[in-house]
């Protein structure tokens, strides 16, 4: 995780270099190019990770991600650039000088803020590195930034798939770009986080003051939600996509707000790396474009200021498509038109994959909003699935009513994306809650956003009435004896925290079963105590691993072999036989077993579910348990594990 982390500041750092340069040159004709140097570096993170890999995907594309090409081409770049490097780094000099000033006035948010970030940084570190058990982050993102980096760049299709081979893959970049140094997945996972961190400094830099105690608001308002918060560490690209694309609708904000003109070249940067990352975020290309429009039709965007956007946004975004126009005849390969490599049975029902609900129990609901129990329905989703049992989400929605009543101009086009974007995902995209975290995520933004337009109006009854009333605490917060017994006092609370944790727990005895994700941050289990009492497959797999047992035949999961490995530090040994290897319908299920020298099989607790058989096929399923019926007979268990999962031992040469 320390060198991930270390390529991921590398990665920022240059990307930022080359942003200030930018930035100062179109924002020459302002009165201040920055608001201040700290506004940049909060909002400069994203920025910085779009033009990085943007760079990235020109060498990419010439197969020149080669440790020989990237390092001459940062040094020189670096070089050339010696003065932005400086300013950037005398920023961050800045930022920590700042963050000492605020704590000797009696302002301890800032060092608080800080303190925050070190432990959520560390507390998504340790938990990076449970191996996800999401079978695409093993079939599809990990293969995918693994291949990038053997070909030094892109080749068609990327991986052995025709169409998971020639999506967009900006994220899947980035990614490769820290597994080059870490050389493990978990350098994925850092990157995500890193992401995350930098759509958080974001939307905090958003508020005109008080930004460390903004950065509190929006943790209360997003971490507070496990949806966000468990996707954090996982080398998944939505989050990331969703961080990306919400970015671009702020930094649109921001220009509105400013008319700085690097807001909108941020705005065209970050929207470039969401749609290079996924064909669904081309929806925010038409909605960023209303927005803008008034702004066009009036000539309040210049002509240049407009094709340096442009250039940006196809910088980032327009090798995946232009690649696919070309190879496929199709630019958003195999939609709409032109799936060649795929046949129309496949594509038949990718399509309607895509457009009906992932859970059979939720195709009851109608989605077609020209109807009332269209509209019932969608009223229905968006309250039980985003708003009820949730405090926070009530919170951010009497926030952006809240700005809308003291601003309503100044967030009504933001609160108009929310209700198009959850509307598009409702009516397009109801395949599965996760394709509507961009639309959530924005939902919270415009929250902390509708809070910042309410405090401004309350600034000059704040700097009257309240600030006065708390001087005198801050003189005494501020005080030399103040100032050395906080941090004793924090330090001897969080040690009595831990021991008394320690012991409620059970101290060295403390049972894996009943362990939390906080035991493993806290250092009183290990990762592998913990994944094997709370992981489905994980102990068995490990096991089989550990014994070597050959051929375990296992049909009812979806990425076998994948987790398999990956559950054991990578290694492959062929333990088990691939999922979708099944005998012909009337075909001999002995010489099956008999070819196939199956000695073991798997019988999971949920085998004969619905939602399974969805997954894998109801006929696929017949012939599994077929197999199985064959087998069970002259079979006896040797492993059971805390989920139900059995482990069976088949002995051909055993009397039924």
């Amino acid at each position: 995780m320390i060198a991930g982390w270390c390529a991921v500041f590398l990665i920022i750092l240059w990307g930022l270099v080359i942003d200030r340069g930018i930035v100062v040159w179109l924002n020459r004709g302002c009165d201040r190019p920055f608001r201040d140097s700290i506004d940049f570096l909060f909002s400069g993170i994203l920025p910085a990770l779009a033009i990085s890999g943007g760079a990235a995907t020109v060498l990419g594309a010439v197969h020149g991600l080669r440790w020989e090409i990237v390092l001459p081409i940062v040094a020189v770049s670096m070089i050339w650039r010696r003065r932005d490097l400086v300013a950037v780094l005398c920023d961050l000099g800045s930022l920590f000088r700042k963050i000492a000033a605020e704590a000797k006035i009696g302002n301890p948010f800032p060092v608080l803020a800080a303190l925050t970030c070190i432990v959520l940084c560390y507390v998504w570190s340790v938990l990076a590195q449970f191996p996800p058990g999401i079978a695409d982050v093993w079939v599809f993102h990990i293969p995918l930034a693994n291949s990038i980096i053997e070909h030094a760049g892109f080749v068609s299709p990327q991986i052995d798939h025709p169409f998971y081979g020639n999506i967009p893959l900006f994220f899947n970049l980035l990614f490769a770009l820290v597994m080059m140094v870490s050389g493990h997945w978990t350098g994925a996972a850092t990157m995500n986080i890193a992401i995350f961190f930098g759509f958080l400094f974001l939307l905090s830099s958003c508020a005109s003051r008080w930004r460390a105690c903004g950065f509190f608001l929006v943790a209360a308002l997003i971490l507070s939600i496990p949806f966000f918060r468990g996707s954090v560490g996982e080398p998944m690209t939505d989050l990331a996509r969703s961080c990306f694309s919400v970015a671009a609708v702020l930094f649109l904000w921001r220009y509105l707000e400013t008319r700085r003109p690097a807001e909108l070249f941020h705005c065209a940067l970050v929207l470039g790396g969401a749609v290079g990352g996924k064909y669904t975020e081309l929806q925010m290309v038409g909605l960023i474009g209303l927005a803008l429009m008034p702004a066009l039709l009036k000539g309040r965007v210049s002509l240049p200021l407009f094709l340096s956007c442009l250039c940006a946004f196809l910088a980032v975004a327009g090798y995946w498509y232009a690649k696919n126009l070309i190879v496929l005849g199709n630019p958003i390969y195999p939609f709409l038109f032109g799936h060649s490599g795929l046949t129309d049975a496949w594509m038949a029902d990718y399509t309607l994959e895509l457009g009906r609900a992932f859970d059979p129990a939720n195709r009851r609901f109608v989605t077609n909003l020209a109807t009332l129990q269209g509209w019932h329905d969608f009223l229905y989703i968006l309250y039980e699935w985003f708003l009820a049992r949730k405090p926070n989400t009530f919170v951010a929605l009497a926030l952006t009513l809240a700005g809308l009543a003291v601003a309503f101009r100044r967030i009504a086009f933001l609160a108009a994306i929310v209700a198009a974007m959850f509307v598009i995902w409702y009516t397009v995209m109801f395949n599965h809650i996760r394709w509507a975290t961009p639309a959530y995520l924005l939902f919270f933004s415009t929250g902390f956003i509708g809070a910042s337009l309410v405090r401004e109006r309350l600034d000059k009854w704040l700097d009257r009435r309240v600030l006065p009333q708390i001087s005198p605490l801050a003189k005494v917060v501020s005080s030399p004896a103040c100032m050395v017994a906080s941090p004793v006092v924090v330090g001897l609370l969080a040690g009595g925290l831990w021991i008394s944790h320690w012991y409620r727990v059970g101290g060295g005895d403390i049972d894996p079963v009943k362990a939390k994700e906080l035991d493993v941050v806290l250092g009183m289990i290990s990762v592998d105590e913990y994944m094997e009492s709370h992981r489905e497959a994980y102990f068995m797999y490990r096991y089989i691993a550990d014994h070597d047992l050959r051929t375990v035949f296992q049909p009812f999961d979806t990425a076998n072999t994948l987790l398999s490995a990956a559950y054991n530090g990578g290694r492959d040994g062929g333990w088990q036989l691939p999922r979708y290897v099944l005998p012909t319908p009337g075909s001999d299920i002995a010489a099956f077993i008999r070819d196939n020298h199956i000695g073991y099989f798997i019988v999971p607790a949920d085998a004969g579910s619905a939602f399974l058989a969805e997954r894998i096929g109801e006929g696929k399923i017949v012939i599994a348990n077929s197999v199985i019926a064959h087998m069970m007979p002259r079979s006896s268990v040797i492993l059971t594990d805390r989920f139900g999962w059995k482990l069976y031992r088949f002995d051909a040469d055993r009397a039924p």
